[in-house]
């Protein structure tokens, strides 16, 4: 948490630096060092992760697991998409965000939800499904950070400060981009759940709170996905329809997860 801290810090700096219309060497070094930071405060959380969600052969469903793992992968991910998306500046958000799910990690006391004998197929379903939360996570932040710089936009501010963004049109094809690449692996979770369900269940669809928040999730995106394609939808009008979505997503794992666990201690 302190690392991802100091990278937040540097990304800041190397932002202010950009504002102030500063084009000294540090201003490219700032947010290198953020990276470097970042980097390694990734490692440590995947080294976490693994720790916690590994016991053996089993696999830790817990809350307390699972959090820590999600939040390691979107960390992963953004660092790796980064290198090839102007994305960079979404460190601002998306540390700060970790460092709290790491927060709430610490406070939640459960106890491990073991499943044994997992199957490869299962973790690779179970993979593909946290890399889709993890994209949608990021196109949530893109959205948060479009819809803060249209409005810096619409009251005017300093040029220097939209500056420190990439163009709003950038802005809003990155936003897509995430939130088409993130449908995709959300689709092919769900299908995949389906396939698991038919096998163990007899049914491809159970419908407890986690699937259908799922479905309509899913929903969300298609629809956002649909009008962008077929009547030109703006960045402006997908923030809402993007952060929905990804909120439905949240409360069908981690929200529904919560209740249960906190009902299961009472």
């Amino acid at each position: 948490m302190a690392l991802y801290l100091v990278a937040t810090l540097l990304i800041v700096m190397h932002i202010r630096n950009t504002v102030s219309g500063n084009n000294a060497p540090p201003r490219k070094t700032y947010i290198r060092a953020a990276f470097a930071f970042g980097t390694l405060a990734c490692l440590l959380h995947i080294a976490a992760a693994w720790q916690l969600s590994q016991t053996g052969t089993a696999f830790n469903f817990g809350l307390h697991s699972m959090t820590t793992v999600v939040s390691a992968v979107v960390v992963g991910i953004f660092l790796l998409g980064s290198t090839a998306l102007p994305i960079r500046r979404l460190g601002v958000l998306v540390f700060p965000l970790t460092i709290a799910s790491l927060l709430f990690t610490l406070l939640w006391d459960d106890a491990p939800l073991i499943m044994r004998n997992t199957s490869t197929t299962f973790r690779l379903h179970l993979l593909v499904s946290i890399c889709a939360y993890a994209m949608l996570a990021l196109a949530a932040v893109q959205a948060l950070l479009y819809s803060y710089q249209e409005r810096q936009i619409k009251h005017r501010a300093s040029p220097r400060m939209l500056m420190a963004l990439p163009p709003l049109q950038t802005m809003e094809v990155l936003l897509f981009r995430l939130a088409g690449m993130g449908f995709v692996l959300l689709t092919l979770t769900l299908a995949s759940g389906a396939i698991f369900s038919q096998q163990i269940f007899g049914n491809p669809f159970i419908f407890k709170h986690h699937t259908i928040l799922a479905m309509l999730g899913w929903l969300v995106f298609a629809t956002l996905l649909y009008r962008r394609v077929r009547h030109g939808m703006r960045g402006s009008q997908a923030v809402l329809w993007t952060v929905g979505g990804f909120l439905l997503i949240q409360l069908g794992y981690f929200g529904t997860k919560i209740v249960s666990e906190s009902l299961s201690v009472q």
